[in-house]
């Protein structure tokens, strides 16, 4: 049995406790069914005394100790209570062990002896039960084996019978090997409680340890977690071991996202994504972070990241090649310090500032002509400069700082500084400092030596003062010249009293112009000169002269002392003549020159206003745009005056048509209208015919009966667009749509023109860069002399659009000049002809079409210079073609340009002739070198005999003047005929070739020699 006074004795005692207390009761069960065995096995010849009586007592104690171990089971015994109970348990089966032994005895001596070995080993083997059920508790089990098993065994040996000998000795030597196996089971038992407790030992140190650890990790965990930096630790790998939470809030980084085990490349990926990262891409960041210096040497960094924050980084190699880091968030102090910094720095340039403006300010003091002179709020001299000193020398002793100025005051009384205090101190003095309390006064004071000075003082807001003295002996001096310049003056002039407004003084030259005696005007106010109320926006005074003129005055007036009081001097400019001619320019900037009607800036006001009260009102109005149809073939016919006169006329008549709605004129033959009267569509559409219907009758001009009328486009606000530009656009598309459907149309913009009018633009667009792009190409037309031969070529630029195709030059020509965008294709032509042509075998004769925006421009001998230059063509291989209808424009200019044409050794040649003036007289005056007849007369060649008739005079009056004539549009045999008859030098047209790319090629080979006349369209 163990001992409770070790660990391990009690150890045992609680573990023999434990273990029996599941097998003792099996024990008393086994005890119980034995013996009710024994009891039913045996004859009916032993007495029931000896067969029931003595094993119902023994039951007895064994049930009852039965029913104490089943209650044993509930409890948990301490090592004294199991050492309690198991002395117990050893003393009860002393007693039952004997008592059953006793009872088998006394049955051995009654029964048969036949019956003793059944019995025996029925008594036997309860006796191994019971010592196996006490096996963990061996005192009780050899007990059981010694009491129970060793009498039995003996009675055995001693009944002189063989097999119960036999029976015997093999009962003993079982007893014997149950009792050393019991022993080694229990050796076994102890070695096992042993090792039992020290684990237990070790299990209770183990978590002993752990809760140590715990509660060390938690507190490690709640310093990491509690640091005002950021704390990491790499490990070799530049694994992640540990982060606190300060280092995943510094960087913007997931707590769930971050563990240990994380590789510092996925952590600098998440801190990019963040936009945490240092100011450098991420590979220029990696790379400096595993760079050997960086990994092996401690260092101390500052990193602004992309989020703005300035973070501090104390980095610590460990051994290998990890590190720990510390990350500090410094932004906050950061700022301060540079706010400090910056703040100490402006506070140091500030107080050098100040030092320095103290020296400047002294100086200055000395260096300004002014006497400047400053006083506290008790009036003490604070500062003064030495020109002050000078102007107050008799009492210059009496300068000093903190000296009152009363006393200043009085020493100068007392060296009679002050001529006009003179006899009256004590009422000057008096005057004197009630005027240096004022917050500002101004004044003039007499000195000593007729030397005369003003004195400016303000009083400043701590309550002191500034004094100005400025010496105005000079001035003084010059008043009296002054009187005799104001006398003498050309400009009128007056001196008018600043509170009655009567005129003092007026000079000569204002009784001239304003016709009054000199008498009459010292009686009249200022008030009288004016006439009516002046606008205040005006910059001038109406006034009234003697005759009852108005007259505008600019007024310029200053302040002046005369005769003792405060005054005005005034000197009048008569704007009269200039503002008047203001008036008219400003008319000008907003009308029409030729026509007074308003012009595009005053109608750009207009429509702003019209605008505006529309979106007000909720109403509308509608546009008109109006088109003088054929009016440029006025100008080329009967010239820019017959053209003026005839706009002036037109202007009258709309004017007259639209019964005060909204006339202006915005260039050339285009005029706008505009209506408000509802219902919009049908009052615009009215004003329209009203409009066309002035143009009825023709206008007469220097005897010409001139026929026209007008294309008009209408479009409404808001219902067509919902801005100026739009209106503008959809009306200028409605009169697009008009003129092209015949003369006097009147159309109303649709969604439709709004289509046509895009496409209009987006060919316009892609017109631009039709150019660059390579789009157009030249197409040749070839011209022969009236013998058969091939004379030239007339080329034809081509459009072709890389989604509309090829696009005529009827169709883009007018849009280029509109656009501004001939000039680029002009040039183009020109440059691209002349290259064609001189790369060419033979020498042909060469000439572009100059279209009017080409010969209007200054440049124009300098491109074709540069384009004979650059392609190396002879220039008299070139022959340019310029329309009659541009040489009327400006006869003289056209006359110059010409000429310097001419001199670059180039031909001329007059295109259309016969469509514009027809005048000879140009054929005359210009330097031309053939004339084109135009193709509207070659087609009614052989059908109408006035067409034949034209043809021919054209040719005989050109050939009168020694000009070629070459005729174009030939498309039958019988115009050809014709042509040839009247003695037509060259021709052109259908009949002879249509254009191609590839005529000029085809001529070469047919033609030894010919010359080329290349026209651009």
């Amino acid at each position: 049995m163990g001992d409770s006074t070790d660990p391990l004795g009690r150890a045992l005692l609680v573990e023999q406790f434990r273990v029996l207390r599941r097998q003792v009761p099996v024990l008393y069960a086994v005890l119980l069914i034995d013996s009710i065995s024994v009891g039913l096995v045996l004859p009916q010849s032993v007495s029931g005394g000896l067969r029931f009586a003595l094993p119902t007592a023994l039951l007895a104690v064994c049930l009852l100790r039965l029913v104490q171990w089943l209650r044993f089971k509930a409890i948990d015994f301490t090592p004294e209570q199991a050492h309690r109970e198991l002395r117990k348990t050893r003393r009860v089966a002393v007693f039952l062990n004997a008592g059953f032994v006793l009872w088998i005895l006394a049955l051995f001596a009654t029964v048969d002896p036949g019956l003793r070995a059944p019995i025996a080993l029925l008594v036997f083997m309860g006796c191994i039960g019971t010592a196996y059920c006490l096996g963990s508790f061996p005192p009780a089990s050899l007990l059981t084996m010694l009491i129970a098993g060793t009498p039995i065994a003996t009675v055995l040996l001693l009944s002189g019978d063989g097999i119960m000998i036999s029976l015997g000795i093999n009962l003993l030597l079982l007893l014997v090997l149950l009792g050393r196996m019991i022993n080694t089971n229990f050796r076994s038992f102890v070695q096992l409680v042993q090792a039992h407790g020290s684990l237990t030992q070790e299990g209770e140190r183990a978590r002993a340890a752990e809760q140590i650890a715990t509660a060390v990790a938690e507190r490690f965990d709640r310093a990491l977690n509690n640091m005002s930096q950021g704390l990491c630790f790499f490990d070799d790998d530049q694994r992640l071991i540990v982060c606190n939470r300060k280092y995943l809030e510094i960087y913007d980084l997931d707590p769930e996202v971050v563990r240990p085990g994380m590789k510092l490349k996925d952590i600098v990926d998440l801190r990019y994504s963040a936009g945490s990262a240092p100011k450098m891409s991420k590979e220029e960041y990696l790379v400096w972070r595993n760079s050997a210096p960086v990994i092996a040497e401690n260092s101390d960094t500052t990193v602004e990241l992309t989020n703005g924050r300035i973070v501090r980084i104390r980095h610590r190699p460990m051994e290998g090649r990890g590190w720990v880091a510390t990350h500090e968030d410094i932004t906050e102090r950061h700022r301060t310090e540079m706010a400090l910094a910056e703040a100490k720095a402006a506070a140091e340039q500030a107080e050098a500032a100040a030092r320095a403006a103290h020296t400047h300010l002294t100086e200055a003091l000395e260096v300004v002509p002014e006497g400047l002179a400053l006083f506290d709020k008790d009036d003490r001299l604070v500062l003064w400069n030495r020109q002050y000193a000078e102007f107050y020398a008799a009492s210059q002793e009496a300068l000093a700082a903190g000296t009152p100025f009363e006393s200043i005051l009085r020493a100068g009384l007392a060296r009679l500084q002050y001529p006009e205090a003179i006899g009256r101190e004590d009422e000057w003095l008096a005057e004197r400092l009630a005027r240096h309390a004022l917050p500002r006064y101004s004044h003039e004071q007499h000195l000593p030596g007729d030397r005369w000075i003003r004195v400016e003082e303000r009083r400043t807001a701590d309550g002191g003062s500034i004094g100005v003295r400025i010496d105005i002996t000079d001035l003084k001096r010059r008043e009296a010249s002054f009187r005799l310049l104001f006398e003498e003056s050309p400009l009128p002039m007056w001196v008018v009293d600043s509170a009655t407004q009567q005129l003092l003084a007026v000079n000569a030259a204002m009784c001239r112009h304003y016709g009054y005696r000199r008498e009459d005007l010292l009686l009249m106010t200022e008030q009288q000169l004016k006439c009516g109320g002046s606008d205040q926006a005006d910059d001038f005074y109406l006034h009234r002269t003697a005759s009852g003129d108005a007259i505008q005055v600019v007024i310029e007036s200053r302040p002046l002392q005369y005769q003792g009081r405060p005054a005005h001097i005034c000197v009048a400019f008569d704007v009269t003549e200039r503002n008047r001619a203001q008036e008219r320019i400003s008319y000008l900037a907003s009308h029409d020159v030729l026509t007074e009607l308003p012009n595009r800036t005053a109608l750009d006001q207009h429509l702003s206003a019209a605008v505006e009260r529309a979106e007000v009102t909720g109403s509308g109005f509608a546009v008109l745009c109006i088109d003088l149809d054929h009016f440029k073939e006025i100008n080329d016919l009967f010239g820019h005056g017959i053209g003026d006169a005839v706009l002036c006329e037109t202007s009258l008549r709309l004017q007259g048509a639209a019964q005060g709605c909204y006339v202006a004129r915005v260039g050339g033959d285009e005029f706008i209208g505009i209506t408000d009267l509802e219902p919009l569509a049908a009052s615009a559409e009215l004003l329209a015919t009203k409009m066309r219907a002035a143009f009825e009758h023709p206008i007469e001009v220097d005897g010409h009966a001139l026929k026209l009328d007008i294309c008009v486009g209408v479009a409404l606000f808001p219902r067509d667009a919902e801005n100026i530009v739009g209106l503008l656009a959809n009306a200028d598309a409605a009169l697009y749509r008009a003129k092209h459907e015949g003369r006097g149309a009147i159309r109303l913009f649709t969604s439709a023109m709004d289509q046509q009018l895009r496409e209009r633009r987006a060919l316009e667009h892609d017109l631009r860069f039709a150019v660059e792009r390579g789009e157009l190409y030249l197409d040749y037309q070839p011209q022969q002399h009236r013998d058969g031969r091939v004379t030239g070529y007339e080329a034809l630029v081509r459009w072709r659009h890389p989604d509309r195709g090829i696009i005529s030059p009827g169709e883009f020509i007018p849009i280029a000049e509109r656009s501004g965008s001939i000039s680029q294709i002009d040039d183009w032509v020109l440059m691209e002809a002349c290259r064609e042509a001189a790369s060419w075998e033979r020498s042909f004769r060469i000439a572009v079409n100059v279209s009017a925006a080409q010969f209007r421009r200054e440049n124009l001998d300098a491109q074709v210079r540069k384009a004979l230059r650059e392609s190396g063509l002879t220039p008299a291989r070139l022959e340019l073609e310029i329309t009659e209808g541009v040489l009327i424009e400006d006869v003289s200019r056209a006359q110059r340009s010409m000429q310097s044409l001419k001199s670059l050794g180039i031909l001329i040649a007059l295109d259309d002739f016969g469509t514009g003036y027809s005048s000879l007289s140009y054929v005359q005056a210009f330097p031309l070198d053939r004339i084109k007849i135009d193709r509207s007369f070659v087609a009614s060649l052989g059908q109408s005999e006035r067409s034949l008739a034209i043809v021919r005079a054209i040719i005989g009056l050109a050939h009168g003047l020694g000009v070629p004539v070459l005729a174009e549009g030939i498309e039958t045999k019988i115009q050809m005929a014709l042509l040839a008859k009247e003695g037509c030098d060259e021709m052109q047209g259908y009949l002879i070739g249509r254009p191609q790319r590839s005529a000029a090629e085809k001529a070469q080979s047919r033609q030894s020699s010919s010359s080329l006349m290349l026209s651009a369209s």
